[in-house]
């Protein structure tokens, strides 16, 4: 994971004096691929031009319930377009505006890890950077509370509490504060619509109670920045297995990776983005104003491996790259040792509960945000 001391300040902000060229990683070259192409292999048609894109209208009238069954079997994901509420100019000026605030501005938000007078944990900005101080990856991170509204004893552990916490915001960020938190509620509100689709269509009604808390779920805004494969030495832990190049050598800003239960992403017509297909590497194509829906590895499982776990990763695009995931997670005690027709669920022949298992996935996946221990 990365090193970086408490007490030590935040590095480069776009506002400070710019890092100079001995700060940055070496080996940052321009003109490396971007992941924009149309295909993932230049002359070859792109399969997954061919994955549905669905109007919200539909999604929400039950029109589509049987396309959205049929994309998860076959591709993993799909795209909603025309969603109502979502205003993504919007949003991606919002988010610009945040991450170009000063670096003052951004510690006051910064979880524990990153600034030991705070008292955030989950919840609010983070960042990787070099030895150096290059800072190439930024986050920031909102859930679905306020305020916290129980005590440690109401609870079962740390987790749970923390679980609980409170959002963080700017000081001066009413504009910013009241987007984020309407693409919080968006995409809430679409991912349990979504959930409850796929539980009508393959007659597990019981699926969506899953979700009924979803304390862990979380709307997080990403900036990445160029890099080299030696800022992603630090990233993440040994244990965790992943591989921050491709097979032909380029460096990617996310490793390949299959997520836990449900995400919406928002790349803001980016690209980058690289699906698996049969054993085959290909770019996701840009559509314009929509959001990726896709499923991971738990309801894969719960579902009895009827929708797919989608194996996906990031190319470094060698520019400034902006991208939303939501994560839409199932309650802290939700049973996850079984899957909806009663099997022993891969999760459960370690874990009975969501919550606890969660903490070790965040642990693993959220170094920006958490140390290995953060969540105990």
């Amino acid at each position: 994971r990365i090193q970086i001391l408490f007490e030590r300040p935040l590095p480069y902000s776009s506002k400070d004096t710019p890092p100079s060229k001995d700060m940055v990683c070496e080996g940052i070259q321009e003109g490396q691929p971007t992941g924009d192409r149309k295909s993932g292999h230049l002359g070859q048609e792109n399969l997954l031009e061919a994955v549905p894109k669905i109007p919200f209208k539909d999604i929400e009238s039950g029109k589509a319930r049987q396309q959205i069954l049929d994309a998860m079997s076959k591709y993993g994901f799909f795209y909603i377009i025309d969603i109502d509420r979502y205003s993504p100019d919007i949003e991606y000026r919002q988010i610009q505006k945040f991450f170009n605030m000063s670096t003052e501005e951004k510690r006051a938000l910064a979880t524990v890890k990153h600034n030991t007078g705070n008292k955030n944990i989950l919840r609010g900005y983070g960042f990787a950077g070099s030895r150096e101080g290059y800072v190439f990856e930024e986050v920031f991170n909102v859930g679905q509370y306020e305020t916290r509204t129980i005590t440690r004893d109401q609870v079962s552990c740390n987790a749970e509490y923390i679980a609980r916490e409170g959002n963080v915001w700017p000081m001066d960020g009413k504009d910013f504060k009241e987007t984020i938190k309407n693409g919080f509620d968006v995409r809430r509100n679409l991912a349990s619509l979504l959930v409850r689709e796929i539980a009508k269509g393959l007659g597990y009604d019981e699926l969506e109670e899953k979700f009924k808390e979803g304390e862990f779920s979380s709307f997080y805004m990403k900036k990445y920045q160029p890099r080299s494969k030696e800022c992603n030495e630090d990233i993440y832990d040994e244990t965790a297995g992943y591989d921050m190049m491709t097979e032909d050598g380029q460096v990617l800003s996310i490793p390949a990776h299959i997520d836990t239960t449900v995400t919406l992403l928002a790349t803001y017509s980016n690209g980058g983005l690289q699906a698996e297909l049969d054993g085959q590497w290909l770019d996701v194509p840009v559509v314009m104003d929509s959001m990726l829906f896709m499923t991971g590895s738990l309801m894969s499982e719960l579902t009895d491996g009827r929708v797919k776990a989608l194996n996906h990763r990031v190319l470094d695009i060698k520019r400034d790259r902006y991208s939303t995931p939501f994560f839409y997670n199932p309650s802290y005690h939700a049973d996850v040792s079984r899957s909806m027709s009663g099997k022993t669920t891969k999760t459960g022949e370690k874990w009975d509960r969501f919550g606890p298992w969660q903490v070790t996935q965040l642990h693993r996946d959220e170094p920006l945000l958490l140390n290995n221990t953060s969540l105990f």
